[in-house]
């Protein structure tokens, strides 16, 4: 259902009164609204104009405290960063209102950048990190994955090669085979 602002619903009011009370004059006119709509609008227009009191029709209402809001960004960032688990252990929202929430009280913190990670991203990450000097978290800032992508994959190549930690994977930059 397509919300409309307050002075998008006086103009629509304006013009149904001066268009003597045709709903099909305005809608062709502007587009929008219903004829539910307008009259709805009408009636609330009329009873503004009596009482001298402002329809509060429109006006957004706050389901979530800021408090909750904090609450679940707080979970977000100390649980894993998985919008999924923090839904589950909350309780609420939906993915788009706590990512908006993550992106406005810890702006830069969201994880993103799911999918696919091309092979030499992940061995230039798995280089820099068997390096050493840094984390698998600070790896993954630098390249742009998931600190999950570079944990899992020196985990797997190391496996694959039998090498406890080290694979021609994550060989320092320059080392030849």
């Amino acid at each position: 259902m397509a919300r409309y602002s307050r002075e998008q619903r006086r103009r629509a009011v304006e013009l149904y009164e001066r268009y003597e009370h045709s709903a099909a004059d305005v809608i062709r006119e502007l587009g929008y609204p219903s004829k539910g709509a307008l009259l709805m609008w009408y009636r609330e227009w009329l009873e503004e104009r009596r009482t001298g009191v402002p329809s509060r029709r429109g006006e957004r209402y706050a389901r979530y405290t800021d408090e909750q809001k904090r609450a679940a960004v707080d979970h977000y960032l100390t649980h894993g960063r998985r919008l999924s688990r923090t839904m589950r252990r909350m309780g609420y929202p939906s993915h788009e209102v706590l990512a908006a929430w993550i992106d406005e009280l810890a702006p830069g913190e969201r994880v993103t950048g799911r999918g696919p990670v091309a092979d030499g991203v992940r061995r230039m990450a798995v280089a820099r990190l068997a390096a050493g000097g840094v984390t698998s978290r600070q790896v993954a800032a630098e390249v742009g994955v998931e600190a999950s992508v570079v944990r899992n994959r020196v985990a797997s190549t190391a496996a694959r090669a039998g090498t406890g930690g080290r694979s021609s994977d994550t060989r320092q930059a320059g080392e030849e085979e």
